[in-house]
């Protein structure tokens, strides 16, 4: 960012903020190798990312080391680029089922995914602001949080990899904008920096 621009009011937008980790990359590339192994992961799933994305809105992606930050806006309809950006990650989950089939087991792309909606700063190539860390700290439950949390499901009922977890807020759309997904309370947690509990959701197909 240009010295200047750290001056000037960052612009403010509503966008879909989507946080994908790819699971177990750090072990992956110390076993194997970031060079062999490690950094061709990271490219393939930015490809892909882009490949589904692009025609749905995608309007800033950012490497978190592990994964990456996107986020999606419809000028039409802020709510709609909460839709576009589950339909993304779906998509993307279906690609990497294919492409997971016909590749050595350590070149299998396994995913983390967490969905919120709100506003967020622009800074370039980049988002700031607090919704985005909270979809951070969406992204960062697991089983393993799931004992502290208030009425939670069973932990074996979260899978380990390729799930997608949401806000109540993008809960709250998908309710009303799409009814091709339902969405489960997994409980209600503490997420570090934000106060109170918070229910978050996994996201499903309808079946």
């Amino acid at each position: 960012m240009d010295i200047g621009d750290a001056a000037s009011p960052p612009e403010v937008v509503t966008e879909a903020i989507v946080v994908i980790d790819l699971v177990d990359s750090a072990r992956t590339s110390n076993l194997f190798g970031w060079h062999a192994v490690g950094r061709g992961l990271l490219r393939d799933l930015r490809t892909l990312i882009a490949q589904i994305g692009q025609p749905r809105g995608l309007r800033c992606m950012k490497s978190t080391g592990d994964g990456y930050l996107v986020t999606f806006h419809d000028p039409q309809s802020a709510e709609r680029a909460a839709v576009h950006a589950v339909e993304t990650v779906f998509e993307l989950l279906r690609h990497i089922a294919t492409r997971n089939r016909d590749v050595p087991e350590e070149r299998a792309l396994n995913l983390r995914s967490a969905i919120h909606f709100g506003e967020v700063d622009v800074v370039s190539s980049d988002r700031e602001g607090p919704h985005i860390s909270y979809t951070f700290r969406l992204e960062a439950i697991s089983r393993a949080s799931l004992p502290e949390a208030l009425n939670p499901i069973p932990p074996d009922e979260l899978p380990l990899e390729n799930y997608v977890l949401c806000s109540e807020e993008t809960a709250e759309i998908l309710e009303r904008r799409a009814k091709q997904w339902k969405t489960i309370s997994i409980g209600l947690l503490k997420l570090k920096g934000f106060a109170g509990w918070r229910e978050v959701f996994r996201i499903l197909p309808m079946q």
